[in-house]
């Protein structure tokens, strides 16, 4: 059954129901990730030894939408379980098969001191495990597949039952079926995903070679961060981290410590070679709190035959992405408007599905949406599908800028030295244009493969995400756990070119097939075509890398 959002939800908006966020575990291992790196957070591409992985933090609960979309029930659609107060003596007996309503445990916690909700009071360990087994059994989208473990077993720490209420169960080549399931402590989640803060040096350092002789070079920055002060780019190499060799040295706890500072206030130097420079500098950067700027490096490409090319960077799917993303398509409307767009998401992990949304109506303007479905949510049998529309507005209800276009060329990227890859929300840009016949000249390599999605649940402190629905687009489609295949494949990621520029090997691809209406016979030239990922290195006891973290390549629908 589909259900579209009736004026009265959507005026009340999705607040806590449609917090929806797309994990590839930022699947296949991929949400919203930071651009900022730190040894402190799993996004961090930290030099040594093999550290817990958990996923990136994803994006927040998002704001309510617009109130202005069109709607065909008077029916809210799916609804989470009712919300009394919570039981004061909850039942804590494990009856196997049995499961009371998860709000008869809410917000009864261990430590309580610790949690992120002005409701919680004192609980135990088995009130949190109570909490997680009854919500898991409402809502996963596989509940049925769930292993039924007793809560009340002290074996298992709260954060361990979590990774229990999951199915095990493989798909046909052998993976995991589901391989985005995750936790995050709540103020950090939030305070990344409602601002993208997070503390750092504001850059992401791409590990091309662990062992020596190691590669590290910087993939992007933020702007008005300590790197950016600091004059690092794309492609600039780091040789040295306080003193300690990077290329050759053995001291990689060192090389950890100044890549990937722990704390905001830590000062490290380096020393770096610019790309196109002859000779390295030194400089010192001191981590902070930095905000992260998803939306960079708009431009027009005047090609050889006239025609306007329009780019841009998009990294991550947050809530200051909306202002952003209009004003690039503002800027690619002044002077004529553009022929062409080229939109990079090589990078982008995921996030807000409301902000993929947002940008597929950007990208094909009212006539070809209008009507349509942008993304079908589909639920387990205990809930009903939602239906959610191209949104043709911001959250402020103001109307979007769109460029009409019959096709758009997405630059998609692997995991190459431990960057996020092209996942989740960003595939849903390409499954929702395509369901409505844009066509989606993909250029790079195979996206993650995550079309399913959370709603982010808090309960003492801690956001817990599991797979509870399955997106579609209008014709229905959304099998792609294999991701999407490039159009024009090309391997690895260029780091010998700035964003934007008409030789970066995957741009330049998108340039001749827009150019000739083919891929090029060959991949781009370039020293960049041989960079691979460290996770297909064989790791010794003197590799400098860890394996790249498991991101969370996400999205979160509502406004």
């Amino acid at each position: 059954m589909k259900n579209r959002f009736p004026a009265g939800f959507v005026a009340r908006g999705l607040k806590a129901f449609l917090a929806l966020v797309f994990s590839a575990a930022l699947a296949a291992g991929c949400g919203g990730e930071d651009s900022s790196t730190s040894a402190g957070t799993p996004n961090g591409n930290s030099l040594g030894a093999q550290a817990p992985q958990d996923p990136a933090p994803p994006p927040p609960e998002p704001p309510s939408p617009p109130r202005n979309q069109p709607v065909t029930s008077q029916s809210p659609g799916p609804q989470p379980p009712s919300s009394p107060a919570p039981n004061p003596v909850p039942d804590l007996r494990y009856r196997p098969g049995v499961f009371a309503p998860s709000d008869d445990f809410r917000h009864f916690c261990a430590d309580p001191s610790s949690a992120f909700d002005s409701e919680s009071r004192q609980g135990s360990s088995s009130h949190e495990r109570h909490w997680l087994r009854s919500w898991s059994h409402e809502t996963y989208l596989w509940y049925d597949e769930i292993e039924d473990v007793d809560p009340n077993d002290d074996e298992h720490a709260t954060s361990r039952y979590f990774y229990l209420m999951k199915t095990e169960g493989t798909t046909s080549s052998g993976a995991q079926k589901d391989d985005h399931h995750f936790s995050r402590p709540t103020r950090e989640y939030r305070k990344s995903a409602e601002s993208g803060v997070s503390a750092g040096y504001g850059v992401r350092f791409a590990v091309i070679k662990a062992s020596p002789p190691r590669e590290v070079a910087v993939a992007w920055v933020e702007p008005g961060s300590p790197a950016a002060t600091a004059g690092l780019a794309r492609g600039a190499r780091i040789l040295e981290v306080d003193g300690t060799d990077v290329v050759n040295g053995a001291d990689a706890a060192a090389i950890n410590a100044g890549l990937f500072p722990s704390a905001v206030g830590e000062q490290h130097r380096f020393s770096v070679l610019d790309l196109g420079a002859s000779a390295p500098r030194s400089v010192s950067m001191t981590s902070a709190e930095v905000t992260s700027s998803p939306v960079q490096h708009v431009k027009v490409i005047e090609t050889a035959s006239g025609k306007r090319v329009g780019y841009f960077l998009f990294n991550n799917h947050i809530l200051t992405a909306e202002g952003q993303l209009a004003s690039a398509v503002n800027s690619l409307r002044e002077g004529g408007g553009i022929d062409d767009l080229v939109v990079d998401l090589r990078y982008n992990p995921g996030g807000r599905l409301f902000i993929a949304s947002q940008l597929a109506f950007m990208i094909a303007g009212p006539t070809a949406t209008d009507g349509k479905t942008f993304a079908k949510l589909a639920h387990n049998d205990k809930l009903p599908d939602v239906v959610l529309p191209f949104f043709s507005t911001t959250t402020a209800e103001e109307p979007l800028p769109s460029l009409g276009l019959n096709r758009v060329f997405v630059l998609t990227g692997d995991r190459t030295g431990g960057t996020p890859r092209t996942c989740s929300a960003s595939e849903s840009v390409i499954n929702g244009l395509e369901g409505i016949d844009v066509e989606v000249i993909r250029v790079g390599s195979t996206t993650c493969g995550k079309p399913y999605g959370f709603y982010p649940a808090d309960n003492c402190g801690t956001t817990y995400f599991t797979i509870q629905l399955q997106v579609q687009n209008d014709k229905d489609f959304g099998d792609y756990q294999a991701g999407f295949s490039p159009t024009c494949a090309v391997s690895g990621d260029d780091f010998d070119h700035g964003f934007g520029d008409p030789e970066e090997k995957l741009l330049k691809t998108a340039l001749a097939y827009q150019a000739d209406g083919a891929c090029p016979s060959t991949e781009p030239e370039g020293r960049a075509a041989a960079l691979r990922g460290t996770s297909e290195e064989t790791l010794s006891s003197g590799s400098v890398l860890k394996p790249p973290p498991l991101e969370m390549e996400g999205t979160v629908i509502g406004r």
